[in-house]
């Protein structure tokens, strides 16, 4: 899911910062209280259309605003304090009244900022509204410019298990890897919660495998947390399973459907007769009001079916078709169908044209070193690595990872402090862009670009 990123701030003639010290002592005397520091959840619903919104407030007053997961506003602690009055339900009088008491500023100005902030805000939080950032008077972040305290997003791999044995498969552990009970799961996702964290995905191996799936489905979405599965599709063949999960709470769903050619899908993951069962996982998926895509991983062994496979998902109405390539970690260190970053390209020129054709939507997965392949100039947005900033992943057995496919532990969830794991060494050399190649030093791209995916790297200097 792409992710905008967008900075709120109020334009005042004094610096805003300098309330820290003293709001405390004023909140007394205010209607209205600044927001204690955590994560809180709202929905914002009309007739047609609805957004989960989550504001994480941090110990410094200054806050994240999440819009369905998907869209990322980092605001000031006065930006903060609005956002929370008003999706709290305050008339727009009562933040004007409370801006002047605690943040001192006379009537004229609460009046006219607040008046100012909460169109902008609006905009941003209308579940009608599609890209704010492309329309909105706001002060806009860069990519990777705010280090958070916790990520926006936890990929959960409650299991390694998998009906499916693709050949190029980026997991380095054994299938019957240790795992996790659904009550020590219930405690994982209660200390993400309290982490501020309000994303969770559902991976593996394959996540439909565990029987409690919708059990801790449902125990997040009561906590206020958006869901997702990234899936092969195939238990989802069965109706009865899929209505389980959309039952549960479930707000997104990703099935892998490798071609349009059920034989060169069978072969890539190694199983056959797979291809029917996710194309029925497909239709399926298709039918229920959830978001939903696929996902492709663009390989030699099926790059020849690529712009078939685009027109098949058009056929089958799926809005939105998500493409990576080779992950090199697991099996896809050794496999050897992994196109050249250069290669890129024209491949995903076809693809853009197709999906425009077919009015879907393209979304590039894979961070890649921008002198080989500038996903910006291709008009896929800015892709670099988020492991251990913006994303990270917990293993079967409780171990964190920096993301999924990164195969060294900082630590357990469940017996670790999240300061050791998120100040680990390699945490921070990851959200550092440390150890680049020497070629990135005076690269006017760096920050976008952080030197493509770190694994690759890794696997170049094995050989």
């Amino acid at each position: 899911m792409c992710m905008c990123w967008m900075r709120l701030c109020l334009r005042w003639r004094w610096k805003i910062m300098k309330v820290n010290p003293w709001w405390k002592s004023l909140q007394q005397k205010s209607n209205l209280k600044i927001p204690s520091a955590g994560i809180y959840h709202f929905v914002n619903q009309t007739e047609n259309n609805k957004n989960r919104v989550h504001l994480r407030v941090e110990q410094d007053g200054a806050g994240l605003l999440m819009i369905n997961a998907a869209r990322a506003y980092h605001l000031n602690p006065s930006a903060t304090s609005m956002a929370f009055w008003s999706l709290s339900g305050n008339k727009e009088s009562e933040i004007v009244h409370s801006l002047k008491k605690l943040f001192q500023v006379d009537h004229l100005n609460a009046s006219s900022d607040t008046t100012n902030f909460l169109d902008s805000f609006n905009k941003i939080i209308d579940p009608a509204e599609q890209c704010p950032i492309c329309e909105l008077d706001l002060d806009i972040d860069l990519p990777f410019s705010h280090t958070p305290t916790a990520p926006y997003r936890m990929d959960l791999a409650i299991t390694y298990r998998c009906n499916n044995d693709c050949t190029h498969c980026y997991n380095a552990r054994n299938r019957q890897f240790p795992e996790l009970s659904t009550n020590e799961w219930y405690r994982i996702i209660d200390k993400l919660w309290d982490l501020g964290i309000p994303h969770l995905v559902f991976t593996g191996g394959e996540p439909t495998l565990r029987s409690d799936l919708p059990n801790l489905i449902t125990y997040a979405e009561k906590k206020g947390q958006i869901t997702g599965i990234n899936t092969n599709g195939r238990k989802l063949a069965d109706r009865s399973f899929l209505n389980s999960l959309v039952d549960a709470g479930l707000d997104h769903i990703q099935i892998t459907l490798e071609s349009s050619d059920p034989e060169i899908h069978d072969q890539m993951v190694n199983r056959t007769g797979a291809w029917q069962q996710t194309i029925s996982g497909i239709r399926n998926a298709v039918s229920e009001k959830i978001y939903f895509m696929t996902n492709t991983t663009m390989l030699a062994t099926n790059v020849e079916t690529i712009p078939q496979t685009l027109d098949l998902l058009a056929e089958l109405m799926v809005p939105t078709v998500g493409l990576n390539a080779l992950i090199y970690s697991g099996k896809g260190k050794n496999v050897g169908t992994g196109l050249e970053e250069k290669d890129l390209s024209n491949l995903l020129e076809i693809a853009k044209k197709k999906t425009n054709l077919n009015n879907q939507k393209i979304i590039w997965y894979t961070p890649t070193e921008y002198c080989n392949f500038n996903p910006i100039s291709n008009d896929l947005g800015v892709k670099g690595c988020t492991a251990a900033l913006y994303n990270m992943c917990i293993e079967p057995d409780g171990s964190v990872l920096p993301c999924q496919s990164y195969y060294q532990s900082l630590g357990n969830i469940l017996s670790d402090s999240w300061v050791s794991i998120w100040d680990h060494s390699l945490s921070r050399q990851l959200r550092e862009r440390n150890n680049l190649p020497t070629k990135c030093n005076n690269c006017d791209l760096v920050n976008e670009c952080g030197g493509g995916c770190p694994l690759i790297h890794i696997t170049e200097e094995a050989f």
